[in-house]
């Protein structure tokens, strides 16, 4: 994957937004709290952010690079069973 400007700003909103919802006193804590482990809460929030990142901020590849399957029209022969030119089409 590269790592492009947009790509980086796009990580960086993320992490803030959604650093800065998690943090609100209004969200719901249906569960105890957790020992305090500003360590790996901030780690798996990274972790988390990029994850969404990464799924959404990914180009697709230039159309030059991508797979192109050419078809080729069958001849038939004079057996009926189509004729077959392995040098075409790849």
């Amino acid at each position: 994957m590269m790592l492009d400007r947009k790509t980086l700003a796009a990580a960086a909103v993320a992490f803030a937004v959604g650093y800065w919802w998690a943090c609100s006193p209004d969200l719901p804590k249906p569960y105890e709290p957790q020992p305090d482990r500003p360590v790996l809460r901030f780690l798996a929030k990274a972790a988390k952010t990029l994850l969404w990142v990464a799924a959404f901020a990914e180009k697709a590849p230039p159309e030059s690079q991508q797979d192109r399957h050419y078809v080729v029209q069958a001849r038939i022969g004079d057996d009926g069973f189509p004729l077959v030119d392995h040098g075409k089409g790849w």
